[in-house]
């Protein structure tokens, strides 16, 4: 008898492996057919390059229909109010494969900048890195890898950091090896109507203050939306974001993230992870797919990762999810390959969770997890499955009943200069 036993016990875990290890990440075609396109020559290439360099304020670039294969970074220094504008996204595309100087396809540090109506292609590093800067604003912009997802792609697609009042609308994403549009350290941000896919993380919100997320598709990345905080940076403790009226779908794709980086550790098949966030709202989301969990609630205890920095605040508080639309994906084995996906999967059974909550309590807030210290609020997610693991003490609790978490929690921004 125990003989049968164990050969069952050993099947079952061979399944389980077939699962997980077989690849059943969905590529979407965003080749764009260049050759259709008119050759840019190298006075039309070094013209442009000079109009980025002698651009003075209030200029604008246009940048005619055409396939452009720049050696060179294009960049824009503390010149306001530049606007840099192509012909339409399947008409103007910048490549910098061959890129020798510089790792960015578009660099900018500039104020009031306007990039509208192009593609920015396979470059070595970001396609468009955007820093120190306020009025941001990207519309129609598509940013590719021509190669599909790969480590060897660059990070970010769209990279606004330590930028203030920002706005990317009506863009498409795919192939980065980090995030595909990734707003770092910055204020005053509105992410909307943009296709992400294919990427590691599909759209990143990180050490940001007052943010919101709605009416993107997110689909196909390892992690659908991620709201993040982390330590050593030069803008730490971000707070205030919701994300509303997003479409969260099939984010199972594998993780190609070069090794090191923190969204190595986001399992395939996540919708939404809030990593040491605060002050977040969740709602009105349609979350179907994940094969490993539709939204993780977890403080940076969980990546065992040591930070030095004294002002740091690993929790996660203050977060109120409501009204979205969960269904997960029960056909497919949660991933294991990353240890939030171990999690869910030796403790928490064979099928995704829709809502995951790591438990984890700041003591100065109070220690009885029954008495909900850390202030998560959960309603009217419709029978959404649910479980707290109790990761501080070695999951030793693990409760599927959100009861104490029955409340609600009021989030206040104010990004009415963006729309």
């Amino acid at each position: 008898m125990k003989k049968k036993i164990l050969i069952a016990v050993l099947l079952v875990l061979a399944l389980a492996a077939y699962f997980v290890l077989r690849d059943t990440s969905t590529t979407i075609d965003a080749k764009i057919d260049v050759a259709a396109l008119p050759q840019a020559s190298e006075a039309q290439l070094e013209a442009i390059a000079e109009s980025f360099i002698l651009a003075k304020k209030g200029d604008v670039i246009e940048i005619p229909e055409g396939y452009y294969e720049f050696s060179t970074q294009l960049y824009l220094d503390k010149v306001p109010g530049v606007t840099i504008k192509g012909a339409g996204m399947d008409k103007t595309v910048l490549s910098f494969k061959n890129l020798t100087v510089g790792a960015e396809g578009i660099k900018i540090s500039a104020d009031s900048v306007l990039i509208s109506s192009l593609t920015v292609q396979d470059t070595p590093g970001d396609n468009i890195k955007i820093q120190n800067s306020k009025g941001v604003t990207l519309q129609n912009v598509r940013t590719t890898w021509s190669q599909g997802p790969a480590e060897t792609n660059g990070g970010y697609g769209i990279y606004p950091v330590t930028c203030q009042d920002v706005l990317i609308e009506n863009c498409e994403v795919s192939g980065a090896s980090d995030a595909g549009i990734y707003v770092g350290q910055s204020r005053n941000i509105v992410v909307r109507n943009n296709y992400v896919f294919n990427n590691v993380a599909g759209i990143e919100i990180e050490n940001c203050i007052n943010s919101e997320v709605y009416k993107n598709l997110s689909t196909h990345n390892t992690g659908g939306i991620l709201v993040f905080d982390l330590p050593s940076l030069p803008a730490g403790n971000g707070h205030t974001c919701k994300v509303y009226d997003n479409e969260i779908i099939e984010n199972n794709y594998k993780n190609f993230a070069p090794e090191g980086n923190i969204v190595g550790t986001v399992p395939p098949g996540t919708g939404i992870i809030l990593l040491a966030a605060k002050n977040v709202e969740i709602y009105n989301n349609k979350i179907v797919g994940h094969k490993t969990m539709g939204t993780a609630i977890s403080s940076y205890q969980t990546v065992q990762t040591p930070w030095n920095d004294a002002n740091y605040d690993p929790f996660t508080y203050d977060v109120y999810i409501h009204d979205n639309s969960y269904h997960s994906d029960g056909y497919r084995f949660p991933d294991y390959s990353k240890d939030f996906g171990k999690l869910v999967v030796f403790y928490l059974g064979a099928k995704a969770k829709d809502i995951v909550y790591d438990g984890i309590l700041d003591d100065k807030k109070g220690t009885d997890l029954a008495q909900n210290p850390m202030n998560l609020c959960i309603q009217n997610q419709d029978g959404a499955s649910f479980a707290m693991i109790d990761a501080a003490n070695d999951l030793q609790n693990i409760s599927d009943d959100p009861a104490p978490y029955d409340c609600t929690h009021t989030i206040k921004t104010d990004v009415s200069a963006l729309q």
